[in-house]
């Protein structure tokens, strides 16, 4: 009940995140196009990001919460802070050096050594000496933002241990109203200069990440866990802390090494243009992960490194079975729903301004490509932070490593070979997904034994899914095409979600699903508690 109740909570406020991020995208893609400047920013924005999500919601967070809850449990609240506190001021010392380095170093490069061309629509005086240095300043703007935005990692990490789940759900929130803030700025000031607009809206998401630090600072300070950054000391467990994140770190990174590698070969091979299709692809992928995949991994974590604790590896069997079958219950039906609306959502609510028709057809077959690995992406999440609990972070490493270089070969293999274009990076990426999931899978299996549970849920919901996926395309063929903007959202995109999620349902009330029974208890049994709260 506690499992559910926290990652609603956490799901309501990523849901809430998503929404914003994807009205920002809209305006961000309406003032700049799929154009070499939006292209280029990408290609930089993602390099933080990168680090955002392996420390700051991965390997960082999975390797500090565990010694951080062991130090509270068995040492007391001083040294648990004691941990924090010398974990960060190894990461701000640490990781800020690294990007001051990578500012100078990429600042020293001749603007046409990064080998970045524009695209077939940019205009003819852009050139890669053009790109190359719009990427090198936005890179030396927004590589900072990776500082503040892991830090806010190892602060949210403490408060989800704490039972605090909100703070570090938030902070996208608040992200997502800076960039929003800027493209206001943009709008009044003109777009004349798109790379000079670019440049403006780097400089508000570096002081959005420094702002999202007050989000967790002022909980934990009430907590008293607030303690001055400093650097290790000898013996001190926060070493500890870094030697298990860094093969974590690898062994978490399959999918957002593989979205960089992705944007770089786009950048290389097809243009800067080209990159703006990855994005899109993978912000309307965060859209369901935000709402089936992400909570369920974030809030489950702490159950498995408690089981794992005690040995207990029936519990965390359970615990892990538990989650997987509500994953693979939503991200099944999601991926289906999403691949057979992307073509509306994206005319709907994309095509304006710079943001042209044909450029939805492009992001739509990327968009289909990628969001088909939503199932194996939110259950090879859930299978890495189980090996982690269990102290494995070798295994999930070693998986990684090689699936990058799958992907690298996949890659060049479709786009270069069969020219199948920027969809072409997103399907070699979903198919490296499920083989991450299916690889991890096996391997877990010899610590905690086969589940006899998650197989009988997967065929359950792909068949509920065929359902609902076989009704929302008919009810495709059925409807009137074309109209205006209200009428294509009505019928293209709230009436087949509607039906489909109705069926679905139905579909899964016809196959006896005990997933939907325990979710359904478990929803009733979290409104009579708040029935009873009420009336006491």
């Amino acid at each position: 009940m506690s499992l559910l109740r926290a990652a609603g909570k956490v799901s309501f406020l990523t849901l809430v995140s998503r929404v914003l991020g994807l009205v920002r995208d809209v305006v961000t893609y309406s003032v700049f196009g799929t154009s070499w400047v939006s292209g280029a920013f990408v290609l930089a924005w993602t390099v933080p990001n990168l680090l955002r999500r392996l420390l700051g919601e991965g390997a960082l967070s999975a390797a500090f919460l565990p010694a951080f809850a062991r130090a509270r449990a068995r040492e007391g609240e001083p040294a648990a802070r004691a941990l924090m506190a010398s974990v960060g001021g190894a990461l701000v010392f640490g990781l800020g050096s690294l990007c001051a380095i990578a500012v100078v170093v990429g600042l020293v490069i001749p603007p046409d050594a990064w080998q970045l061309q524009p695209g077939a629509n940019a205009p003819a005086d852009v050139g890669s000496v053009e790109v190359g240095a719009l990427f090198r300043d936005l890179l030396a703007i927004l590589l900072p933002y990776a500082v503040p935005v892991c830090v806010l990692a190892i602060w949210s990490g403490a408060l989800q241990s704490l039972g605090s789940f909100g703070p570090g759900a938030s902070a996208p929130i608040l992200l997502n109203l800076f960039w929003l803030a800027a493209l206001a700025v943009v709008h009044v000031r003109g777009t004349d200069d798109l790379a000079g607009a670019a440049r403006l809206v780097a400089w508000f998401l570096l002081a959005g990440g420094i702002a999202q630090l007050a989000l967790a600072a002022v909980p934990l300070h009430r907590r008293g866990f607030l303690a001055p950054l400093r650097w290790p000391r000898r013996g001190d467990a926060s070493r500890a802390v870094f030697v298990a994140m860094l093969p974590t770190a690898i062994g978490m990174s399959v999918v957002q090494l593989n979205v960089l590698l992705d944007q770089a070969i786009a950048a290389w091979m097809i243009g800067a243009e080209a990159n703006n299709h990855v994005y899109l692809a993978n912000r309307l992928l965060l859209f369901p992960h935000a709402l089936v995949a992400l909570p369920l991994a974030t809030v489950v974590f702490p159950k498995l490194a408690e089981h794992a604790s005690r040995d207990d590896s029936g519990a965390l069997r359970k615990a892990l079975d538990s989650a997987l079958s509500l994953t693979m219950l939503l991200a099944v039906p999601a991926a289906v729903g999403l691949a057979l609306i992307a073509d509306t959502l994206l005319d709907v609510a994309f095509v304006h301004g710079r943001y042209t028709a044909d450029d939805a057809a492009t992001t739509r077959w990327t968009t289909i490509m990628l969001v088909l690995g939503l199932p194996a992406i939110g259950s090879a999440q859930l299978q890495a932070r189980a090996l982690y609990a269990l102290g494995d972070t070798r295994t999930p490493a070693i998986v990684s490593a090689v699936l990058v270089l799958v992907n690298a070969s996949l890659n060049l293999v479709l786009v270069g070979v069969f020219g199948f274009g920027v969809a072409g990076l997103t399907a070699a990426t979903s198919v490296c997904a499920y083989a991450n999931a299916i690889v991890l899978r096996s391997l877990l299996a010899r610590h905690i034994g086969r589940s006899t549970v998650v197989g009988g849920a997967i065929v359950r919901t792909l068949l509920a899914s065929s359902v609902m996926g076989a009704a929302i395309a008919g009810l495709g063929l059925v409807l009137p095409e074309g109209g205006s903007r209200s009428l294509r959202t009505l019928l293209g995109l709230v009436l087949p979600i509607a039906v489909g999620i109705g069926i679905w349902l139905v579909a899964l009330v016809l196959l006896r699903s005990p997933e939907l029974d325990a979710l359904r208890q478990r929803l009733a049994a979290r409104r009579a508690r708040r029935r009873a709260a009420r009336e006491t």
